[in-house]
This record gives structure tokens, sequence and C-alpha cells, in this order.
């Protein structure tokens, strides 16, 4: 059971420091003491003669000692009746992990394979509904490793196989492209929406900075736990005020990285940034793609809006215009013969269906197909070839 405020008073006058030499910290019904193996020994007989007196009940099977290599003998034989579990190597504690740097990498190591996983499992979604699969990247996959770069140091080189796989795996399923995911690229996908990004970070090299401003955000409480104060109170305005000194600082790094990058960048693709800048530009990346509401793109949609937010080449637009003209994105949207002229026709189309709606049942507009890329299709008699088209009477 967990140590209530109160219960935590009476077990603090109890076990102090000064009495038992340890120093302790109790987080839910986690506790925690450090000091010499011998301290830790008479510490360890006091929590369990008195923890039942205030509702704790200390469970030895569940209980880790880590001690240095060279205290592994004597920690096994002071503890060897208590039924605690000694060790040399390390344990997870509260989601981090405690111990050797062995241990530390096997533990991340654990995490990172999981992830990787993660990431492939969403490339394969991306295929189909790359709106979607984006969404869950920004939204929430991406989350998962934040609380291990916060609280474990020094393992930027060991999310390197998380960062490839986003690369490598995630990114060409996402976008679509015959783009090179290169180091610019990469880079300029990192920053978020609205500075011209697309807030794909990458988990290694963020690991180094969200640790540092972690230790600095909880240095306070860290100096009360060293202390043993557990009378004094952590000042939530000054940690309020190094959170905005936090975040302004990491704007004006990006801001300065994002300056530094459009040196070598293509003049195009800065100026599509600067555009991607404005005030609700990148609305459509940071909404959820609900349908109901119309905020969801299909695959092409979604993958012709990244390349033209980035001014890469669009696929599937041929190189001659009908018209006889040499084609581009540009001449795709002003031609006579296609772009504002279908837009036009397009509107005629939807207010005639929407006032025959009223009127009329099952009334539908003409969907347009696109290729078929894994979708599992509800009958087999389906047509799957590219120019299929619907029957219309």
């Amino acid at each position: 059971m967990a140590i209530t405020p109160l219960a935590y008073q009476c077990f603090k006058r109890r076990f102090h420091m000064k009495k038992t030499q340890v120093k302790q910290v109790a987080y839910a019904d986690d506790l925690t003491g450090a000091g010499k193996i011998t301290d830790l020994k008479k510490w360890w007989a006091l929590v369990k003669e008195n923890g039942l007196t205030i509702g704790y009940t200390p469970n030895a099977t569940k209980s880790i000692l880590i001690v240095k290599p060279e205290h592994y003998e004597n920690g096994l034989r002071l503890f060897s009746d208590s039924g605690v579990i000694v060790t040399k190597d390390g344990q997870r504690h509260l989601g981090a992990v405690i111990g050797t740097e062995d241990f530390k990498a096997k533990y991340v190591g654990e995490k990172v394979s999981e992830w990787v996983k993660e990431v492939g499992a969403l490339s394969g979604m991306a295929k189909t509904e790359p709106h979607a699969a984006y969404s869950a990247f920004t939204h929430g996959l991406q989350h998962r490793w934040s609380f291990v770069k916060r609280t474990i140091p020094g393992i930027s080189l060991l999310l390197r196989p998380l960062e490839e796989s986003i690369r490598k795996t995630f990114l060409p399923a996402l976008l679509k492209s015959n783009i090179i995911i290169g180091d610019n690229v990469r880079e300029l996908l990192t920053f978020p929406p609205k500075l011209g990004g697309m807030g794909i970070t990458s988990p290694e090299k963020l690991a180094d900075e969200k640790n540092r401003n972690f230790i600095n955000l909880t240095s306070s409480l860290t100096e009360k736990i060293i202390a043993q104060d557990a009378n004094g109170e952590t000042d939530q305005n000054a940690i309020l005020e190094l959170k905005k000194t936090i975040s302004r600082d990491r704007q004006s790094a990006q801001v300065e990285s994002l300056e530094r990058l459009k040196g070598a960048l293509l003049d195009d693709t800065v100026r599509k940034i600067h555009t991607a800048h404005k005030t609700g530009a990148s609305n459509w990346l940071t909404c959820l793609p609900i349908r109901a509401k119309g905020f969801s793109l299909n695959k092409q949609e979604f993958v012709d809006a990244v390349a033209l937010r980035y001014g890469w080449p669009v696929e599937g637009i041929p190189k001659t215009c009908v018209c006889g003209v040499p084609n581009n994105v540009d001449h795709t949207i002003t031609c006579k013969r296609g772009g504002f002229v279908c837009i036009r026709h397009d509107e005629v189309r939807d207010v005639t269906a929407s006032m025959l709606r009223e009127v009329c049942r099952d009334v539908s507009t003409e969907p347009t197909l696109l290729p078929i890329d894994g979708e599992q299709l509800q009958y087999r008699t389906a047509n799957t070839a590219n120019e299929a088209r619907p029957e219309w009477t």
C-alpha cells in the first residue's frame, strides 16, 4: 500500500538519517534508501519492525540491494537471511535504471528493440493511411521514449537504432517520395510545424538535452532529498520560470539551427519554409485527422501536400501536359485543361449533389480511385486494377 503523508512523517521520525545514517525517500509504495551496507542492514530491520505500525508492509522478495562489485560478497553475507535480492549489476527503478553502464545499456537496448518494432508496425500503417500514421507518431509514439531520455543520462548512442528505424523505415513509408532522407532533410523534419518542419523529432539528438533540462528542473527537489529536508517546499514559481526559460532557449536554438540549415537547402525549399511560417499554414499537420470533421487526408492527398510544402517533386505528374506544354506543379494548377478549371467543375458538381441530397436518396459523387497499397477489400471479387472504375447510371 502507499505511504500517506501523515504516515511518512511518522516514518521519517523513526528512521531519521541521524538515527540510521541512511538517506531515504518514498514515492507511493516505493521506499528507497541509500548508505553503507551495514547501515542499510539496520535500516531494513527497522523498516520490517515498524512498517506495519504505520500501514506499510515491506516485501523482501521485491526489495533489491544494489551494491558496488567490491562490496558484493559483504552484501550477500549481511542480507543472506533477509530475503532481499542482492545485485552488483543494477535494477529498474521508477521507470529509469540504477546500476552499471552495462546494465544500463542492456535495459535501454531492450526498450529500444521494443520501440523499433512499434515504429515498424506504424510504418506498415503509413503505406495506406499516412496522415493517421503521422498523427499517431507525433501525438503518441514519440512520447513513449521521453521519460527514458529525461531520467537516464548518456544514452544518445543507445537510441541510434531507433533513429535509424525512423529515418530508414518510417519516413520513406510516410512520404512515399523519391527524396533521399539525408541529414539536411532529416533535420528539417525535426523542427516543429510552425517553423516549417513536421515535428518528427530525433531521439538520438534530443536525449542529452532532455536529460540536462530535467536535472535542472528537479535540482531543488534533489537537493532536499540529499539534505533529507522533508519540511521545506519547492518553489513552484521558480520552477515555472525555469520551464519558461528552457522553452525560450529551446525555441531560440531551433530558430538558429533553422537559419543555419537554410544555407544548405534549395532556394525553392527555403521559400516554401518561409510560407509555412505563416499563421495557420501548418494547421493541417497539427490537427487530428478526424474524418467526420473533414480533417483526414487520404494517402495521395497527404503525400502531395508534404511535397508541395517543401517544393519536392510531386509523383504521378506527366512530364508533358495534354496541352503540349512541359508540365510542372504550377502549370498543373493553371492549365486551361485542368487545375482551376477542374476545381470549378468539381464545385458545381458538389453543389448539385448537395442540393439533390435534400430531395433524393443515395446521392453520391464519383470518388477518386487510388492505387492499392496493401489495403484489404471486403469482397474477393473487387477489381483492384489501377484503371478500375465504378459503374454509374
